[in-house]
């Protein structure tokens, strides 16, 4: 198969262990928050885990502002439709993303994403593995995480509760990318695994770790 790869440019741009909730009502909501003007996207996947780790096999697997249908240099680029008030979802609104922030002036979160796990089937055998990311936009080169301030990468459940709340900023340093953690979706239910992993990859790279 192919390997998928995205077009990581923005309209604008200059060209150059689990903690378990078997509750089939569970949802979560994962949060991204900096200050100042560097460019943070956050991305999940929807993929299929069959135990020989995570797999995407199709372009409406992803949720990232990277394929959001836009026009670069004349070309149509992208594949999920962007609404009104610029969110855009895969899977029927199982996973919402919310505005692409192109900067951290908000208050409160700056980019979000929400999940409804019991809206997604996992195959027999298997589970829907989730993984939850966050970037440095590649417009922003030679900075990392330790340029970007107060960055935090916070996931909550439904109740709230925070799974996964780390600085960026502090604990990924060196990084331009983080996988935070997945939500698995299994017959049983739903989980959150911590990952914690970093990486000094662009966008596609580290997806084609999950083709």
């Amino acid at each position: 198969m192919a390997a998928l790869e995205l077009n990581l440019t923005k309209p604008g741009d200059t060209v150059e262990k689990l903690v378990l909730n078997l509750d089939k009502g569970e949802r979560f909501r994962v949060r991204l928050l900096w200050d100042g003007e560097v460019d943070l996207d956050l991305h999940a996947f929807v993929a299929i885990n069959m135990g020989q780790g995570a797999k995407v096999s199709s372009f409406a697997d992803i949720l990232s502002t990277y394929n959001v249908k836009r026009v670069i240099r004349g070309q149509t680029v992208g594949t999920l439709e962007k609404k009104a008030d610029g969110s855009f979802e895969i899977y029927a609104g199982a996973l919402v993303h919310s505005p692409d922030a192109l900067d951290g002036s908000a208050d409160g979160d700056d980019e979000w994403v929400s999940i409804k796990p019991d809206t997604l089937n996992p195959p027999a055998g298997g589970a829907i593995e989730i993984p939850l990311l966050a970037t440095i936009h590649p417009q922003n080169s030679g900075r990392t995480f330790r340029d970007v301030k107060n960055a935090r990468f916070i996931v909550e459940n439904s109740a709230g509760q925070e799974v996964l709340n780390v600085s960026l900023s502090e604990q990924f340093a060196e990084f331009v990318g983080v996988q935070g953690g997945s939500i698995m979706v299994e017959a049983s239910g739903s989980s959150f695994a911590a990952v914690g992993v970093g990486f000094n990859k662009d966008f596609n790279q580290v997806l084609s770790h999950f083709a």
